[in-house]
């Protein structure tokens, strides 16, 4: 097994892992939708939020798939433009190779999760702006936003930098 074929298994694993946070929102995402429709009473005083409440949850859901099936699809192409090199990995298993397996795997798995997550954080970004701006009457999300930012800058670092860290790993040990 060569480096680029053990990237190209993570980032299938995480366009999987990506494809099936679909399931995690689809059936309360849909029934709400549908939970509010058959109230006739409501039915003029939610047109517009239940709206734009079905365009985002679409949106998002559309955009799950497609970047899930780009990631699973073409998963070779990916991992040809970030390992350069075409090495064999050794049959034996050392602790650096371990570990540079394990920290490329919660990278690309959290990459995935940020990805599935951009929606929310541009929604969150414009609400916080508007509020900002002196537009009381908006309720912030409940949106993660500085553990959304530290978990971007610690993928963005485990992945760019993964032979420091697993060397600081192993100097530690």
């Amino acid at each position: 097994m060569t480096n680029r074929v053990l990237s190209a298994l993570t980032i299938r694993i995480a366009g999987l892992y990506l494809f099936t946070k679909i399931f995690d929102h689809f059936g309360s995402y849909f029934l709400s939708i549908y939970g509010a429709l058959i109230m006739a009473q409501f039915d003029k005083l939610l047109t517009e939020p239940i709206d734009k409440l079905y365009f985002t949850g679409a949106f998002m859901t559309i955009a799950n798939i497609t970047v899930s099936l780009f990631l699973f699809i073409k998963a070779e192409w990916i991992a040809e433009k970030l390992i350069k090199s075409e090495e064999e990995i050794k049959t034996e298993l050392t602790p650096k190779s371990l570990t540079k397996v394990i920290l490329l795997t919660v990278g690309v798995t959290w990459l995935a999760q940020l990805i599935y997550l951009i929606p929310e954080f541009i929604d969150y970004c414009f609400k916080f702006i508007s509020v900002m701006n002196g537009n009381e009457d908006l309720e912030l999300p409940d949106f993660a936003f500085p553990k959304y930012i530290l978990k971007t800058i610690l993928t963005l670092i485990i992945i760019f930098r993964i032979e420091k860290i697993s060397n600081w790993i192993l100097k530690k040990m």
